[in-house]
């Protein structure tokens, strides 16, 4: 019997992709594959809502449930019990993705109230910058880091993957993925996952969801009196993640 796994990041962290080639990892592996937080957006409920009502559900071995990306459900008393593949990203590009993302290219919600929701957001955000946009987001940002650490830290049977990593040394991701789950990369699998795993974008399109690949595009896209004030947000856990202010 193979124990259970479940994945876990923040969103814009490449976590919808990371999922298809973790689901495919384990598909290959034998895991039943019940991917919990796919049926959230057909949910009046919100993810931690669901996952919570769902738990007695989830067995505690053979099964991949997913992506769990809503802070309120890395809160939930859960994580122990199964394997966990964490994904991490620079917060900083998260919120400059989720600023583009939330405003142009993000796929709303197929329940009616959720859909209500997030367009509202979406006008909201249409007359906001950028920076403005990254001070309001900085400090939700830092909760989610802490949260991820915690899971880090506190479960027992954890891998911890980067974004970074996926779109810039693709085959060390892959590798040690296949090592946490001892599925070799094989020729079938590779052929699965197909161009799940290739990363290079031509150019940059706002309306796009896969709108650039390339790490610092908070530099890039931020004032430098916008990157030091959130800079000072984020620094504790910059600095537990290894990433440079």
């Amino acid at each position: 019997m193979m124990k259970s796994v479940i994945a876990v990041s923040m969103h814009k962290a490449g976590s919808s992709i990371a999922d298809l080639i973790v689901t495919d990892f384990l598909r290959e592996k034998g895991y039943r594959i019940d991917r919990v937080a796919l049926r959230v957006m057909e949910s009046p409920l919100q993810e931690p809502e669901f996952f919570a009502q769902y738990a007695p559900n989830m067995t505690p071995q053979d099964t991949y449930f997913g992506m769990a990306r809503h802070p309120g459900t890395h809160d939930l008393d859960m994580f122990d019990r199964y394997r966990v593949v964490s994904q991490m990203r620079d917060p900083r590009d998260c919120i400059v993705s989720a600023y583009f993302s939330f405003r142009q290219s993000h796929i709303m919600p197929t329940d009616i109230s959720k859909a209500q929701e997030f367009a509202a957001q979406r006008s909201r955000l249409a007359t906001k910058d950028i920076d403005t946009y990254a001070m309001e987001a900085a400090p939700k940002y830092l909760a989610r880091c802490t949260k991820m650490r915690r899971i880090l830290t506190d479960c027992p049977d954890v891998l911890a993957l980067t974004y970074e990593s996926m779109v810039l040394d693709t085959e060390a991701w892959l590798n040690r993925m296949a090592e946490f789950v001892d599925q070799p990369l094989t020729e079938p699998l590779r052929a699965r996952l197909g161009g799940k795993i290739h990363f290079a974008v031509d150019s940059e399109d706002p309306k796009r969801h896969k709108r650039q690949v390339r790490p610092g595009d908070h530099r890039r896209k931020l004032r430098p009196e916008t990157i030091e004030a959130i800079d000072d947000i984020l620094k504790p856990e910059l600095d537990f993640f290894g990433y440079a202010c």
